[in-house]
């Protein structure tokens, strides 16, 4: 939404003026929520795609965002190769650290500005956990960070630690939505390293295995934050979405894993399965309202159509044509027709108590 001064309102932001609003006595909770539904419904009617099915990302609000944004990375850029030339590594990372959380005070606390608030979130908890790892790499007890490295997983614990630590407080300073996914990352991490090190050669011998129940949980947790918000106007269904976006490569590049040799189809009977397997994932997508499992699936389902044309014209020019030709033809008409598609794959289940905790079909 968008005010007179042309500044872009979120509905979190809407919703907290309008609950001002109603708490100095201006307007009623019923006349609140008359103008909120109208709001509402004129938005669905401008463009055809209801609040929830246009799973809305509150990345910027204009380009004053963008600025800023710039800004920072210059910045923390400039003063990452600046101080490096004064001070060790593990000093560079901390002093980063610490500007990243400064700045975070000021853009993600009190200015409340989507993009800065993203950026600044998204790399505070790598430099946290490599401050942690140079300072412990500069040590008594290693030489330097290869000397770290080099050893049994159990020396990446405390880091593994360092790193939820970093998303955690990050998370629960500014709560800027991203960070639920920074968090549910460093403890994958952190779950990787623990089972490495109780039973070495775990992770190499299954991987698969392990990424798809990482893929999993990470789903089940934003699924958990879409219950909440079956509407999607709060800061819960953006942290689902990133949630998701983390949950789905590692469920698709896990389950094409385990159906084919290395997510690789060799030939038109593995091609044939990606297809398969693609097309359910499409219906999970679509049922729960989520692309995206679509996204990350189509690199997949390119590769596969790929395969499958080049056995009819070897001609790579013509495949790669072909191969994008038909993955943008499968977007739009999916896209445009998505609310009618979610109609029909949804009708099975809508006897189902699950399908409360999901956007409505209709």
């Amino acid at each position: 939404m968008t005010t007179l001064a042309g500044e872009a309102w979120t509905a979190d932001e809407m919703t907290a003026r309008l609950q001002r609003a109603e708490a100095a006595g201006i307007v009623s909770a019923d006349q609140v929520q008359r103008m909120q539904e109208l709001w509402r419904s004129e938005e669905e009617a401008r463009t055809g795609v209801s609040v929830a099915d246009a799973e809305e990302v509150r990345f910027a609000r204009g380009f004053h965002d963008v600025f800023l944004s710039i800004g920072i990375v210059m910045l923390l850029v400039g003063a990452a190769y600046g101080l490096g030339a004064f001070l060790p590594d593990a000093g560079v990372a901390g002093l980063l650290a610490a500007v990243i959380w400064m700045l975070s005070e000021i853009f993600a606390r009190r200015m409340r500005l989507a993009l800065p608030s993203f950026l600044l979130a998204v790399v505070f908890a790598p430099v946290f956990l490599l401050a942690g790892l140079l300072a412990m790499a500069s040590g008594p007890l290693f030489s330097g960070s290869q000397e770290l490295l080099a050893t049994n997983a159990g020396s990446a614990i405390l880091p593994a630690l360092i790193g939820v630590c970093g998303a955690g407080l990050h998370y629960w300073r500014f709560g800027v939505p991203v960070g639920a996914a920074g968090i549910a990352g460093s403890l994958l991490f952190l779950v990787a390293v623990l089972l490495e090190t109780a039973v070495p050669g775990f992770l190499e011998a299954h991987l698969a295995w392990f990424t798809l129940a990482a893929g999993g949980a990470t789903f089940i947790a934003a699924m958990w934050f879409d219950s909440r918000d079956v509407a999607r106007v709060t800061t819960a269904s953006d942290k689902a979405f990133w949630l998701h976006l983390l949950a789905a490569p590692l469920l698709v590049h896990s389950i094409l894993m385990l159906a084919t040799a290395d997510a690789n189809p060799q030939g038109a009977g593995d091609a044939l399965a990606v297809i398969g397997l693609f097309v359910v994932l499409a219906l999970v997508a679509v049922l729960v309202d989520r692309r995206a499992m679509l996204v990350s699936g189509l690199g997949y389902f390119g590769v596969a159509i790929a395969q499958l044309l080049g056995s009819v014209d070897p001609s790579g020019e013509v495949t790669l044509a072909a191969t994008l030709v038909v993955l943008g033809c499968f977007i739009l008409l999916l896209g445009s027709g998505w609310r009618r598609v979610r109609r029909v794959v949804a009708s099975p289940f809508r006897s189902m108590t699950a399908l409360r905790y999901l956007p409505a079909v209709d």
